[in-house]
């Protein structure tokens, strides 16, 4: 029982990296109805950036807030640049778009850096922590307490203030917001900068366990899809429940399935999100919009 429950700790600790990935695509998500794709790869760049930042001399807090609040920038100029300019023009573009900006950003990221891993140094150390015969490194408990404060710090934001009232209401309704003096485009403009500095956060506590490299959150972002899947994307809980989800069913199939070890263990992931949509096509916190005509 107690190797089952370390499992279960495993995949809390992945899961709440895949939550905070897939919380950035429901952002965007509801926002614009556009699945970014480039999210991994925006949020590798930051890592990339926090390690630049460590390398000439910053301390690692101070570099990170200071990457956040870049990858915040980024995230809104490409919004304000991009995809305005491709709103009214339908989805297939905003995919094509999404599409372009991975490409883009992992060839800039591979010129700039190379293809090749690079260590990337953890603010907690390298020890181990145990309690009640399970077990976790310094690092793992360290991202864990890091990834719920900033869910936390996002839900707050969202729920208890003005700010975060005005986003939900564009992304729930947009024409009514307009209508009420809530411009549009400019709370669109904020959500793309919160999403970017919600997956800044998820790769810099990613890095030091998954080893830096321009491909770096290619893997977790297809499990990210899955949990805004499986939770619904139109739910930014469900997003975060459907990470944590995805985790533990990963970390549990890749030691109890057989044949599933391994990378082969993702697709317990994929068949528990294919029976839950099956189900509940809108995920298990998401709403299906229902449209009168």
């Amino acid at each position: 029982m107690t190797e089952f429950f370390q499992q279960v700790l495993d995949g809390l600790s992945s899961g709440l990296v895949y939550g905070m990935l897939a919380l950035a695509l429901s952002v965007v998500f509801q926002g614009t109805g556009m699945l970014n794709f480039a999210q991994g790869e925006m949020a590798t760049l930051s890592a990339y950036v926090t390690l630049l930042l460590l390398l000439v001399g910053m301390s690692f807090w101070v570099a990170l807030l200071l990457t956040v609040a870049l990858s915040a920038l980024g995230g809104a100029l490409i919004e304000r640049g991009l995809v305005r300019r491709l709103e009214s023009a339908g989805e297939l573009p905003l995919l094509t778009l999404s599409v372009a900006l991975l490409l883009g950003l992992n060839a800039l990221m591979s010129i700039i850096w190379s293809t090749g891993p690079r260590t990337f140094p953890s603010p907690f150390g390298s020890g181990l922590v145990e309690f009640a015969g399970l077990r976790m490194t310094l690092q793992q408990l360290g991202s864990l307490a890091t990834l719920v404060v900033v869910m936390a710090a996002t839900a707050l934001l969202f729920n208890r203030t003005s700010v975060g009232l005005r986003l939900r209401a564009v992304a729930q309704n947009p024409a009514s917001a307009t209508l009420l003096g809530q411009p549009q485009g400019h709370w669109l403009m904020i959500g793309w900068a919160l999403a970017a500095a919600v997956g800044a956060f998820a790769a810099v506590v990613a890095a030091p366990v998954l080893t830096l490299s321009p491909g770096m959150m290619t893997f977790p972002l297809l499990l990210a899809l899955a949990a805004g899947t499986l939770g619904g994307l139109s739910s930014r809980v469900g997003a975060v429940v459907g990470g944590v989800l995805v985790g533990i069913a990963n970390s549990l199939a890749g030691r109890y399935v057989p044949g599933l070890q391994g990378d082969l263990a993702i697709v317990a992931p994929f068949v528990l999100t294919a029976v839950v949509v099956a189900l509940r096509p809108a995920g298990l916190f998401g709403k299906t919009r229902t449209v009168r005509v």
